[in-house]
């Protein structure tokens, strides 16, 4: 069915079903009746990307996201769709389920380069008008995305390129928390890290690190480990910390994940939080809702990522930056109650 069958179903001109259609003049009520009558009838849909390609515009934003089965992507997309929503854009979304091909091995993502550049060539044949790439994990993304010659914003990663990103502030949180520990009287602490070679993890153990080198703190090197972001990596550091006589009187896990295992090996060896030990994470999971008492953690600003994301790939689209832009959003620190006080 084309608006020209409908025009002359009604016995009007096609004009006058595209000013019912777009409501661009006016009509007479009995016409636009009739004219609507008939399209709800024949079930006719105007064909948006033809339309917008006569105006030489598709209002058409591509999300390539790396997989969307990681728990903080759906946040950002929802961000993401949010302003384009309010800007009159429509989105595209296409899913690379990279982590069941290469789980944490990021090194390995060249091997799918093809995948990527698959990917970007459906963009290009919907006509978006620009890119926003979302990472399944904070890094530098190598290789680049192939330039396509329209805009592109990396979100929850980034690239040696000239295209913004949207990333958010892990140094700096660590940092903060820290601080808060020492604040409370705490002068010997754990920390268990993330994955070897991450540089969330490395980013993170930098704002530990200078938190207590302000301090004058001196930290043990036998309570330093990795708990590469897991439960169990967690659970078992922490109760090779907590064994000890002198054992820490705060531990710093870098996500929330490894933080219950720590939860779990002090009451395993009978120590009370935050009485005897404090423990902090980090990310505000969903897997630590229901830990008692509640842990001291941080926020990531995933729903405003999306948000920077989009507005600076508009701006971009529309000619109003040129230049690229680092945006790195602050993360909200959660206080809980798994940190005590320590004369």
């Amino acid at each position: 069915m084309t608006l020209k069958e409908i025009a002359e179903m009604a016995g009007v001109s096609a004009a006058t079903v595209s000013y019912v259609l777009n409501n661009t003049a006016p009509v007479s009520a009995e016409t636009r009746e009739k004219i609507e009558k008939i399209i709800k009838e024949t079930g006719y849909r105007s064909n948006i990307l033809a339309k917008s390609l006569r105006k030489n515009e598709t209002r058409l934003i591509g999300i390539l996201v790396e997989d969307i089965t990681v728990w903080h992507t759906a946040l950002i997309i929802d961000g993401i769709n949010e302003i384009a929503e309010a800007k009159g854009y429509n989105t595209i979304l296409y899913n690379l389920r990279l982590l069941s091909k290469i789980q944490s091995q990021f090194d390995h993502l060249a091997d799918f380069q093809k995948d990527i550049d698959k990917a970007m060539d459906v963009m290009i044949g919907m006509q978006t008008e620009g890119i926003i790439y979302v990472g399944m994990h904070d890094r530098k993304i190598i290789p680049a995305i192939q330039e396509m010659g329209k805009p592109i914003v990396y979100c929850y990663c980034y690239a040696e390129s000239e295209n913004s990103c949207v990333r958010y502030s892990n140094e700096e949180t660590v940092y903060q928390i820290t601080k808060i520990l020492i604040e409370n009287g705490h002068k010997n602490f754990g920390v268990i890290n993330g994955l070897e070679g991450s540089e969330p993890a490395a980013l993170r153990f930098e704002g530990f690190k200078r938190a207590l080198a302000e301090a004058g703190i001196t930290l043990n090197p036998e309570n330093t480990a990795c708990g590469g972001w897991k439960y169990h990596g967690g659970f078992e550091a922490a109760k090779k910390m907590l064994q000890k006589n002198n054992f820490p009187s705060a531990i710093v896990a870098m996500n929330d994940e490894m933080a219950v295992g720590v939860y779990d090996a002090a009451k395993e060896v009978g120590l009370r939080i935050p009485e005897d030990v404090s423990i902090t994470g980090f990310d505000n999971a969903e897997i630590i809702q229901h830990l008692s008492p509640r842990i001291m953690t941080a926020e990531r600003p995933l729903q405003k990522m999306g948000h920077s994301a989009a507005e600076i790939l508009l701006e971009h689209i529309n000619g109003k930056i040129k230049e690229a832009r680092n945006i790195i959003l602050p993360c909200k620190i959660i206080k809980g109650d798994s940190v005590s006080f320590r004369k």
